[in-house]
């Protein structure tokens, strides 16, 4: 007996082993991606919202041959937790003695991983950090891009007469070339910063990505028959930057609230603090709106007030922006079920074109009148009509843009580089990507 049990704790032992093996060569065959972001929890939105969303979804489907890391400059046990969750390792970098710079300290590959194979970048912001780990680690780059400067510097306001928007955004705008031509891959988020890029680098493919739907922002659904509501409520989401009001088109609906009688009423949200008085000015003085038509609210950084107020606040989302990049704040409401306009001059708008559906929520003019028009129209629905449109529209964009084809056509890109490292040498053979 005692022979027939040491075989056996043998057996299980050389099986563990075995196991234990085949692990550690199917980890040596997988591709490292290493993430570049602030953060993990998207509490500043934009940029974090985006690399956390795409991270897990390229976690989630490509694990057999893609190991995603997130390199951030900060986060804390429930953010570590939260990405081992989701299949994606979080690495925190390093303070750095004599900078208190956090973009400083991601130029630094992390101990974790010295050697990653790819790194990916997102603009400006997160495009030199990606460069100095490329020129250490000797790995490939792949850069994102989310805005195009120069469209910006055409309505972004100067605090000061000595500041001339149109040139520093100029100026960014060549800086924003300069980290392209150096990257290994570009990448725009979706097809109208594509288009423009793609003018911009005539000798580079520019590729592209459209995020799909944002989970942590899905719902079945708001139950709004147990009172109905007298006011029509319009929400409007974004950092109230001086130099970025008349940019966003905040003007636009304002003016557009403010022609229809105070049945209609618009949230603004997005104030620094102890900025809300001065915001409010802001609108009353360059809008026709009333006091009592609006309400100013602190900037929202986290998810799930910004989804309650999506879900059971707002009776409509609006994007205005005279210029977007691409505009994750109507994804969000997309994603949430709720009513939604979008700018023309918007990424999100451009995507929109392929949806089903998609075209009845672009408003194709920043005429204020023709803004107020259509908030009308939708609020002589009744909600649940409202909400069975909204939710059509996230159905139909899912079907358009699924995170999974989205995911597959990146692993395209990133297995396409991983061919061209040396398989001897500094690199092995898997990559990784870092997200700027």
């Amino acid at each position: 007996m005692k022979g027939s049990s040491l075989v056996r704790t043998m057996a299980c032992e050389q099986t563990s082993s075995a196991a234990s093996i085949d692990e550690q060569q199917k980890d040596l065959k997988r591709i490292d991606v290493m993430f570049l972001c602030d953060e993990w929890k998207s509490s500043k939105g934009g940029l974090s919202t985006f690399n956390r969303e795409f991270a897990v979804n390229l976690a989630k489907t490509t694990s057999d041959s893609i190991k995603v890391h997130c390199y951030v400059a900060q986060s804390d046990e429930p953010s570590r937790e939260d990405a081992r969750q989701h299949g994606v390792n979080l690495i925190t970098a390093r303070s750095v003695p004599g900078s208190s710079d956090p973009l400083d300290w991601l130029k630094i590959p992390p101990p974790e991983l010295p050697n990653p194979d790819i790194v990916v970048g997102h603009g400006r912001k997160f495009g030199t950090p990606a460069y100095f780990i490329v020129q250490t680690a000797k790995c490939k780059w792949i850069h994102f891009v989310h805005v195009f400067c120069e469209d910006l510097g055409k309505f972004k306001a100067a605090q000061s007469s000595s500041v001339d928007t149109i040139e520093e955004n100029e100026k960014k705008h060549k800086s924003e070339i300069e980290l392209c031509k150096a990257a290994d891959v570009v990448v725009a988020v979706g097809s109208r910063l594509q288009q423009k890029y793609s003018k911009c680098l005539p000798h580079v493919k520019v590729e592209i990505i459209t995020p799909g739907i944002l989970e942590n922002f899905s719902s079945e659904g708001k139950d709004k028959s147990v009172v109905i509501a007298k006011k029509f409520n319009v929400f409007m989401f974004g950092r109230a930057s001086f130099e970025d009001l008349t940019l966003k088109g905040y003007d636009i609906v304002a003016n557009a609230i403010g022609s229809l009688d105070e049945t209609f009423e618009l949230t603004f949200v997005g104030s620094s603090p102890g900025e809300h008085r001065k915001i409010e000015q802001w609108f009353l003085n360059n809008t026709c709106i009333s006091r009592n038509q609006i309400t100013i609210r602190s900037y929202c950084n986290r998810q799930d007030e910004l989804k309650m107020m999506m879900f059971h606040e707002s009776d409509m989302i609006a994007l205005p922006s005279r210029t977007e990049g691409f505009g994750l704040v109507a994804l969000e409401a997309i994603s949430a079920g709720t009513p939604v306009l979008v700018a023309h001059e918007s990424g999100i708008a451009e995507a929109l074109h392929k949806v089903e559906g998609g075209k009845s929520v672009i408003v194709e003019s920043c005429d204020a009148k023709e803004w107020a028009h259509r908030i009308q129209q939708l609020s002589s629905l009744n909600p649940e009509e409202r909400e069975n449109s909204a939710k059509l529209l996230r159905d139909n964009y899912n079907k358009t843009y699924p995170w999974s084809s989205e995911c597959e056509r990146f692993k395209r890109m990133i297995q396409d580089l991983a061919e061209s490292l040396p398989v001897n040498g500094m690199f092995s053979p898997c990559s990784t990507i870092s997200f700027l």
